[in-house]
């Protein structure tokens, strides 16, 4: 564990709080544009995908029937591959979609937690606690940027990294599937490693080797794990039914552009019926929409904080005066950053939503005249 203490004098903490205004700004800015982007969008989507419903035809995996070409059509069967992909490190051949090696290594994590501490006169004491733990990790950590490298050291380079293959040429009956559906079958199998002669792969690489439950560990125990050990595994994804929504083009496929604007690719595993598809997506759209328009609410609400942040700084002279507006201020924030959230999302569903708009301009103007009232009462006392 290492600690840093970082004090930064009251003018300075006006400064940054100055240059936090203008980032505030720009923030509350993104918000808006996210917003009115998020809420066409995700309109959009929905729409395409409910005009792609209405055409859809369902056909037959053979033969291909040139009267379909460029209509919306749903089919369901074995999406499969005659190519062979090989993974020639662990002299591993397989018939299948796609062949996935993972590699994580035993490495050192830091991890940050800072506390912050105001003192009299507007000054402003950070302490910084480094710690370190020991954790397996598919990414190289870069042990160069600690704060203590000393006894934290990370190897610069895997000595084997993740790979990942696919075959060329995927069909599903006589139609030839598109490298943008084939990476959306995902349902992958483990292979058993135990094959893998680790006697050869310890030449191959220089270190010890053993077999542990299904996998290659590339170390000495892999009961006490050393920095710089790698777990590697290797997974397929094999010939498997899969359930595709796209236009038909010739014997293959593409995206729909729907006259809403969006397009619609559709590919899930297993055999789901069309009606299912496009509600499963209609759900997933809705969920995507929910989530920007969360961050876009957090986006408003720190931007209007930055703000105000100056206002609590200058109070910070005196640490306990300076809690107290700082609440103040951040309850505001709170309020403020909802009342534009919303405005915007009204605002922004006028043209796409008219009779939600009026519900939450309404809802806006109410949060709005809640908050004049309370900073009037505030006044007044």
């Amino acid at each position: 564990m290492v600690q840093e203490v970082v004090t930064q004098s009251w003018f300075g903490r006006i400064g940054s709080a100055l240059v936090g205004v203008l980032i505030g700004i720009l923030l509350i800015i993104a918000s808006f544009l996210v917003i009115f982007w998020n809420e066409g969008h995700g309109l959009h989507a929905q729409q395409s995908l409910q005009q792609a419903e209405k055409v859809l035809v369902s056909i037959q995996g053979s033969p291909v029937i040139p009267g379909n070409n460029l209509k919306v059509v749903y089919l369901s069967g074995l999406a499969t591959t005659d190519d062979v992909l090989q993974d020639t490190l662990f002299g591993v051949s397989v018939k299948a979609i796609k062949l996935l090696r993972k590699v994580e290594m035993y490495q050192w994590k830091q991890s940050e937690e800072t506390q912050t501490e105001k003192e009299v006169g507007g000054s402003e004491r950070e302490v910084k606690t480094y710690t370190y733990s020991k954790v397996w990790s598919d990414e190289l950590l870069d042990s160069s940027n600690f704060k203590d490298p000393n006894g934290h050291q990370n190897p610069s380079t895997m000595l084997v990294s993740s790979e990942a293959w696919q075959a060329q040429k995927v069909t599903l009956g006589d139609f030839a599937l598109p490298g943008d559906l084939v990476s959306k079958i995902t349902f992958e199998t483990p292979i058993n490693l135990a094959f893998v002669d680790a006697a050869s792969l310890n030449k191959k690489l220089q270190k010890p080797v053993e077999h542990d439950d299904g996998i290659i560990y590339v170390g000495s125990d892999p009961q006490t794990p050393a920095i710089g050990d790698l777990r590697i595994s290797l997974s397929s994804v094999v010939p498997q039914t899969v359930s595709v929504i796209a236009q038909q083009n010739g014997n293959t496929f593409q995206p729909y552009m729907a006259p809403a604007g969006q397009a619609v690719e559709l590919l899930v595993s297993g055999q789901v019926s069309p009606q299912q598809m496009i509600h499963q997506a209609e759900v997933e759209n809705q969920m995507q929409t929910w989530l920007i328009r969360l961050v876009t609410l957090l986006m408003m609400i720190f931007g209007v904080m930055l703000t105000l942040k100056p206002v609590s700084v200058l109070a910070d002279v005196i640490p306990f005066f300076g809690s107290i507006v700082g609440f103040g201020t951040g309850l505001i924030a709170l309020l403020s950053g909802l009342c534009l959230w919303t405005a915007a999302t009204a605002i922004a569903w006028i043209s796409v939503r008219p009779f939600m708009a009026i519900v939450l301009i309404l809802a806006a103007a109410i949060i709005c005249m809640l908050l004049w009232s309370r900073r009037k009462h505030q006044t007044a006392g």
